[in-house]
Formats: C-alpha cells, structure tokens, sequence
C-alpha cells in the first residue's frame, strides 16, 4: 500500500514535504513472556517478525490477518498496542520508502506452521536480547526497539 503520495516529492498543501511509502505491519507476537522470531535466510541472514505489506484494499487488522495465516497458519490472535514505527532507509523500490508499523499480538499456538519464506523459528526472552543485539541478528532497530518495548 502506498502512503503520503505526491507528484515528484513535491510540498504539498501543508508546506510540509511527502514521500511516497510502502508501509508494512509486524506482529511482535507474546506468549509466556516470549516473542516468536523468524528466519527468513532469502533477504537476511538473521531474524524478522512475521508480518508484511499491507494490500492497497486492506485495514491494518485484515493485513495483519492475512500475514499471520500465510506466514505461520494462525487464525485466532489478539491485537494489542502499536509498539514502534521504523523507517527502512535501505530500502527503495519504484521510488517508495518503506514504513514499518510493529503492534503487539497476543496468541496461543497449537502448532506453528511456517510458510515457505522462513526456515525457522524461535521464542526469546528478556534474557536473550543482550547476545541478538550484540550479533547483530535483528533485521533491523525497528525490530529491536519494538521488541525491547514489549520484553522490558
């Protein structure tokens, strides 16, 4: 879905300058005081947050929806707070940035059925960011900082 549209990166109304964005959800999904990480090994090496973007006909709820039964075949969840958004500056494509908007879910799996983009997974706790920060291994600060929100 693209955001914020205007001709050339031009001053619109407002005097204020607009871009053109892409924009995405994350789900930083909790359960028992850990959050499910993904390892999506074809884009980056370490881990994401399921989620993706939103379809130009969708709310935020029906994309998160969709992206949770793709990526990992659940169903049943609960929305919880916006938790960050994240600019991705390496990222552009036809002219777009992409805008990322991380909510806390809430959801309990029977079993997690990963689609074909992640290779695995992993629940973490409080006590396994200092080693993830310090590798390195988030996809990218947004991640982070949605997650050091939720496991403080």
């Amino acid at each position: 879905m693209a955001g914020w549209k205007s001709d050339n990166d031009q001053k619109g109304e407002t005097g204020i300058k607009v871009k053109n964005f892409h924009i995405a959800i994350k789900a930083v999904i909790v359960n028992n005081g850990r959050v499910l990480v993904l390892k999506e090994p074809n884009r980056f090496s370490g881990f994401d947050l399921p989620g993706g973007k939103i379809d130009e006909d969708e709310n935020i709820e029906q994309a998160l929806k969709r992206e949770l039964n793709e990526e990992l075949g659940l169903k049943k969840f609960k929305m919880g707070e916006l938790l960050h958004v994240f600019e991705r500056l390496d990222y552009h494509k036809n002219g777009a940035k992409l805008m990322l908007i991380y909510y806390k879910v809430e959801a309990t799996f029977k079993k997690i059925k990963l689609s074909n983009e992640h290779t695995s997974y992993k629940w973490i706790s409080k006590k396994d960011l200092p080693e993830i920060i310090k590798t390195k291994e988030f996809r990218n600060d947004g991640m982070r900082i949605a997650l050091e929100k939720v496991l403080k």
